[in-house]
């Protein structure tokens, strides 16, 4: 009897603790070169808790969250990450899809680094984790037309063939 409330209790302890928090990025300094690769967990696990919740306008946790994953991105001489039309195209205006396909970039590369220099796979990934991501109707993200398009390749099997038109 006594394991069964101790049982009850830890469950419902753990039901009220939060699935996943983000890391103070003010403690994370991205400075010098060697700074950006010890930051590489913290943008993983920063990437992982965007894809992880329900997309809110307003939040201040995802607005920082995208702060620090695009600092990383633009300092880091490890990975390049290039935005390509089509990637305007389908977050034209919205820059919360470009956002998301940030964290997703990041996300692959970090995932895969020994096939984040192929930057083919990183945007077709990348793409795939939107996707996920964005059909997904309990995380509230709208999407744009184009990505609706290249869902519906997707949904045909020919998302890569799409994304190279």
């Amino acid at each position: 009897m006594k394991l069964f409330v101790f049982a009850a209790f830890f469950i419902g302890f753990v039901g009220f603790l939060p699935a996943q928090t983000l890391t103070d990025f003010d403690l994370i300094k991205m400075e010098k070169a060697s700074d950006y690769k010890v930051a590489e967990p913290f943008v993983l696990q920063t990437a992982n808790y965007l894809f992880s919740v329900p997309f809110k306008k307003d939040s201040k946790d995802r607005l920082n969250s995208l702060r620090f994953i695009s600092k990383w991105m633009n300092g880091t001489s490890d990975y390049s990450f290039l935005f390509t039309d089509e990637m305007v195209k389908i977050g034209k205006d919205n820059y919360d899809l470009i956002g998301q396909y940030m964290a997703a970039m990041a996300k692959y590369t970090l995932d895969n680094k020994a096939a984040a220099k192929d930057t083919k796979a990183m945007k077709l990934n990348a793409m795939i984790l939107l996707l996920d991501y964005c059909e997904n109707k309990d995380n509230n993200m709208r999407m744009s037309k184009q990505l609706k398009k290249l869902s519906d390749s997707r949904s045909k099997g020919e998302l890569e063939k799409s994304m190279q038109d």
